[in-house]
């Protein structure tokens, strides 16, 4: 991932440009567990009472 050439053999699945990129990853996650979270006190909070 150090240069963008494409190699010899590479198929057609392969682009040169491409790179992974987690940040919308991380951003679902982020939330999802904060919702988790809330969703979870909800829960034990109404199950508690």
């Amino acid at each position: 991932m150090a240069d963008n050439k494409v190699h010899p053999t590479a198929t057609e699945m392969d682009y040169p440009a491409h790179h992974r990129n987690y940040a919308g990853f991380i951003t679902l996650l982020k939330y999802g567990i904060i919702a988790s979270a809330i969703v979870t006190a909800i829960v034990i909070y109404t199950i508690s009472n």
